[in-house]
């Protein structure tokens, strides 16, 4: 696929040995086990006609947000809503108007973070193609008008920088304090996970998560954290003992920080593209995103993907 895609926006076999992370609210997406991957809401939120990732859920998990792309348009962000067992009809976000992508819902229960090509006013992006996170908020029935994060996120490009360099498109926080994002810093090679702090006046200057693999060159991205807090998950692309060209890998919590992250396995990575690790907010489902292509060498249709997460078994891929 190709490396714009991949920005896009970053198991085991099957087992009956269960995860620590704790489905706390009991909300279930559907009436039966999924102990393998499955299409979520095939036919509303995964469709055949168009491409739907980035998937991203309110705390009670009753309002979902997701990226969606139409033929060659460019993709935006769309809602939907879960009541009485079903997923309402999607519809696009008011302010989606631009190329806009990966969202995150936080904890605070009104903020939506997500990436976006519209420019930055007053730091005009002189690049090729340029990113950036942006966030609006959820107030008195209606959003925000969206704003930008502040410089030590949001590089811009300067002239004749090209992508990957300088972009930023996606930010993740457990308790909306403590946050962490990918990007390329200008004049690297490699797309690395930073961890930073929000602060009253923006964010505390980044600092670079290392040591997940052994090869540093392998590029880091769309990154998570589990709901407990234990497991960082992300996507690489072409990396050490991976299955397709886009993996989903994942880390667990140690005394000095990540142990190195082991490839999820082989329930959710294949010879396919696997994308866009999620979770639902109690943690019981894992969400993904998966690239089906009708012909080699042609960019295809993604769909999201759910599984239980009991059923990856997280404590035993790293037993092996």
């Amino acid at each position: 696929m190709s490396k714009q895609i991949i920005l896009l926006v970053l198991v085991m076999s099957f087992c009956t040995c269960t995860s620590k992370i704790p489905a706390k609210s009991g909300l279930r997406y559907s009436n039966k086990t999924i102990s393998q991957p499955e299409i979520f809401a095939e036919g509303i939120i995964s469709t055949k006609e168009n491409s739907e990732f980035d998937i991203t859920f309110t705390p009670n998990g009753r309002t979902a947000f997701f990226t969606r792309r139409t033929g060659n348009e460019k993709q935006q962000l769309w809602q939907t809503k879960f009541k009485d067992g079903h997923w309402s009809h999607p519809v696009k976000l008011p302010f989606s108007t631009d190329r806009d992508e990966t969202p995150f819902f936080a904890s605070d229960g009104k903020t939506l973070y997500f990436g976006s090509a519209r420019p930055i006013e007053g730091r005009p992006g002189k690049g090729k193609f340029d990113m950036n996170i942006w966030q609006a908020e959820w107030t008195d029935k209606e959003w925000s008008k969206p704003e930008p994060l502040s410089e030590n996120i949001n590089a811009v490009q300067s002239e004749n920088e090209d992508w990957p360099s300088s972009n930023e498109n996606f930010i993740f926080s457990l308790d909306n304090v403590n946050f962490i994002y990918s990007t390329m810093l200008r004049g690297s090679k490699t797309i690395e996970i930073y961890k930073t702090v929000k602060t009253g006046n923006g964010f505390s200057q980044p600092e670079k998560i290392s040591g997940l693999f052994r090869n540093d060159k392998s590029w880091k991205y769309s990154a998570v954290l589990s709901p407990d807090g234990q497991y960082l998950l992300f996507n690489s692309y072409e990396a050490e003992d991976g299955v397709g060209g886009e993996d989903i890998f994942i880390a667990r919590k140690s005394s000095n920080g990540w142990t190195r992250a082991k490839n999820i396995g082989k329930m959710v990575n294949t010879k396919a593209e696997e994308s866009s690790p999620r979770f639902s907010p109690d943690g019981k489902y894992f969400f993904f995103a998966r690239e089906v292509r009708q012909s080699p060498g042609q960019d295809g249709i993604w769909n999201i993907y759910y599984v239980e997460t009991e059923y990856l078994d997280f404590e035993g891929i790293f037993k092996n």
